[in-house]
């Protein structure tokens, strides 16, 4: 297989160690990569801005794939995106009025900016990881006007049970509906909403087009279950040795090494400069 000319990366549990930390020998690598031709972006879970930190260490000019493929794009009012999918309007009203006075943290994300309601001690740092720069929302109707990309919704798991309940029959059919616990922050469980048809997967074959790249060039790298359609849909796939066994069921590569052991710096090696 020749080489990859776009390498994606997912950031948490992925390009990171267990610290949230960036390894040199990471950083080298990814750098020794672009030198030799490949172009390298990051396929995120999180809005953009709260992964500048390492757009910065890495110097990543590229669009990023964000918040699970809804948005591809740059910092908030860098330049225009490539790439959108708001949540249909009538379902972003429908969850938030179901979740207002619950008293769960509520966080709407419009590709790089975010607005929230109730967050507390506990949800506020467990969600400064994902989304940053959260406006107060006081007034339900501002959300009206909102092209969201993403609601995530935080609580305890009762009551993001019960809402993911109600919520799922509200969206059912327009939107993808996702519940799961914390993994940092556990017990606390959360609930994301996003327009049907968004993915990483999908996200990153949008902005492959807008390169002029095949999906065959093209390199995803990561560990957790919103990666599979990244997996499904690039033309290789690696993961470290900490992925979820859906993950390393479906991978092409997967390192003997975890995030923690610099498994990145492995997998580009084998798939990247290795490939002939």
């Amino acid at each position: 297989m020749p080489r990859p000319k776009l390498i994606a990366i997912d950031i948490d549990g992925t390009l990171v160690n267990s610290k949230v930390e960036l390894e040199q020998s990471v950083a080298d690598t990814i750098f020794r990569a672009r030198d030799a031709g490949a172009l390298v972006t990051l396929a995120t879970g999180r809005m953009v801005s709260a992964s500048a930190e390492f757009i910065d260490r890495l110097e990543i000019d590229l669009p990023v794939v964000a918040l699970n493929g809804a948005f591809v794009g740059w910092r908030k009012n860098c330049r225009e995106p490539i790439y959108h999918a708001p949540i249909h309007a009538e379902s972003s009203m429908a969850v938030t009025r179901a979740s207002w006075d619950t008293g769960c943290t509520i966080v709407h994300v419009n590709c790089d900016s975010a607005v929230g309601r109730n967050l507390t001690e506990l949800t506020a740092p467990a969600l400064n990881s994902w989304i940053v720069n959260i406006a107060p929302l006081e007034n339900i109707e501002v959300i009206s006007s909102m092209e969201s990309s993403t609601i995530l919704i935080a609580g305890n798991e009762a009551e993001i049970t019960e809402l993911n309940r109600r919520t799922g029959d509200l969206v059912k059919g327009k939107a993808l509906h996702y519940f799961f616990p914390s993994i940092r922050y556990f017990p606390m469980h959360y609930l994301e909403i996003r327009a049907a048809g968004t993915s990483k997967g999908a996200g990153l074959m949008k902005l492959a087009k807008h390169l002029g790249i095949d999906s065959s060039e093209v390199l995803a790298i990561g560990d957790y279950i919103n990666d599979i359609e990244m997996a499904q849909m690039a033309g290789s796939f690696g993961a470290p040795a900490n992925a979820r066994p859906e993950i390393t069921e479906i991978a092409d590569y997967v390192s003997p090494f975890s995030n923690d052991e610099g498994a990145v710096s492995d997998i580009i090696e084998k798939m990247f400069f290795e490939a002939s």
